[in-house]
C-alpha cells in the first residue's frame, strides 16, 4: 500500500498525464455535452462530498465571471433538501473519487432516468461512471489514502469542463497546469526546507482558521480537510470578509490563521487581514504570490502565480505536506483512517 507522502509525491505526474489527455481534440465531445440539457447555456450544478465539492470551486468561479450561472452544491443537501431545483436545463455534474460515495448513490437513485449528468470520478466501474451519460476520468491513478491527487485531479478536470461550457479554447488551462505542475515539483523538491520551518510556527495550535476569497477558497476548504483528517487538528475553513463579521474576536496568539493571497479582486484585502490579524496578537501562515513585507508573528510562503484560480493547485500542496508532517511528529501514520473510512459508504 502508498503511503501518504508517496501519493502526494505523484501529484505531478498525474496532473501530466492527465493534461495530456484532455488538451487532445475532443477529450471533451462538444455534441454530446451540448446533448445533455435543453438549453444552453445552462445552468451548472457542481456537486460532491469533501475534496469532490471543494475541487469545484475554481470551475465556479471561472463559468460565473463569463456570467454563465453555476453553483457548487453538497450532494447530501442537494439530496435531501434541493433536489427539485435540478431540471432540464441544468447541467448536473457529478464529482466523485470512488463514485461509490453513499450520498451521491442515493442521489444517483433519486434522480429521474430523463435527467442526463457528466462525471467526474477516477473509477471507471463505478455505479457513478455507469449512470453518467458524460464521463470525465480524474485518471489520478490509485488512491490509498486521503484525497491528495484526486483532488488536484479533480480541480484539473472541473476547469478543463468549464471552458468546454464556455466554448473557450483549452490551451489557458493546459498552460496554467504545466506551470502548477513545475510549481508542484520545486515545492517537493524544497519539501524539508520548505515544511520544517512552518512546522515549528505552527507548533500544534488549538485552533486553525484557514481563510481566503473566491476560487482560492478551494484552498482554505481542502487545506482545513487535511488538517483535521492528518494533522488531527481543529481546523476551520472560512472566507475572509465572514472572518471580519466576528470571528476576528477569536484572534488569539495561541491560534494559527492560514491566508491563501492571490492576485485579483481581493488579493489587496486579504493582505490588509493579515495585517490587522497580526496587530491584534494573531500568527498568520500566509501563502502568497504578492509581494509582503516579512514580519514577526508572520510565515510568508510565496507562491508561483497561476491562472484561472487554479492557485490550488500548488497552495493544498504546501497543505499536504504540512498535515504529513505534523501527523508524523505526533507520532501518528500520517493518512491512515481510524474512524472513519477511505469512501464513506453510510449516510
Amino acid at each position: 500500500m502508498a503511503t501518504l507522502i508517496e501519493e502526494i509525491g505523484q501529484q505531478p505526474a498525474a496532473l501530466s498525464g492527465l493534461r495530456k489527455y484532455y488538451s487532445s481534440p475532443g477529450a471533451i465531445p462538444a455534441k454530446l455535452l451540448r446533448g445533455l440539457v435543453s438549453r444552453w447555456p445552462p445552468t451548472v450544478v457542481f456537486t460532491g462530498m469533501g475534496s469532490s465539492l471543494h475541487a469545484a470551486y475554481p470551475a465556479q468561479a471561472y463559468l460565473t465571471g463569463l456570467g454563465i450561472r453555476a453553483i457548487a452544491w453538497e450532494t447530501a443537501e442537494l439530496l435531501h433538501h434541493h433536489i427539485k431545483f435540478l431540471r432540464s436545463d441544468t447541467l448536473l455534474v457529478v464529482v466523485s473519487q470512488s463514485g461509490e460515495t453513499a450520498e451521491v448513490v442515493s442521489l444517483l437513485e433519486a434522480l429521474p432516468e430523463k435527467l442526463r449528468i457528466a462525471a467526474v470520478t477516477n473509477v471507471e466501474a463505478s455505479t457513478l461512471a455507469r449512470r453518467a451519460k458524460l464521463l470525465l476520468p480524474m485518471m489520478a491513478g490509485r488512491q490509498e489514502t486521503v484525497s491528495t491527487k484526486t483532488y488536484t485531479c479533480a480541480v484539473s478536470v472541473l476547469m478543463y469542463l468549464a471552458v468546454a461550457i464556455a466554448r473557450k479554447p483549452s490551451g489557458a488551462v493546459t498552460q496554467a497546469v504545466m506551470r502548477a505542475v513545475e510549481a508542484q515539483e520545486k515545492v517537493l523538491d524544497r519539501h524539508e526546507l520548505l515544511v520544517h520551518p512552518t512546522l515549528e510556527f505552527f507548533n500544534a495550535p488549538p485552533y486553525v482558521a484557514l481563510m481566503s476569497r473566491g476560487p482560492d477558497m478551494a484552498s482554505a476548504y481542502e487545506g482545513a480537510l487535511m488538517l483535521k483528517e492528518v494533522g488531527r487538528l481543529a481546523a476551520e475553513a472560512i472566507s475572509a470578509a465572514q472572518f471580519r463579521h466576528g470571528p476576528i474576536e477569536i484572534v488569539n496568539p495561541a491560534h494559527r490563521y492560514v491566508i491563501f493571497a492571490r492576485q485579483g479582486k481581493t488579493g489587496k484585502l486579504l493582505l490588509k487581514l493579515v495585517s490587522d490579524i497580526r496587530a491584534n496578537g494573531g500568527h498568520v501562515l500566509l501563502l502568497t504570490d504578492m509581494p509582503f513585507e516579512n514580519l514577526s508573528d508572520v510565515r510568508l510562503i510565496p507562491v508561483e502565480p497561476i491562472r484561472l484560480g487554479l492557485g490550488t493547485l500548488v497552495d493544498v500542496l504546501h497543505m499536504q505536506l504540512l498535515a504529513h508532517d505534523l501527523a508524523r511528529r505526533a507520532g501518528r501514520e500520517p493518512g491512515k483512517f481510524w474512524i472513519a473510512e477511505g469512501v464513506t459508504r453510510e449516510e
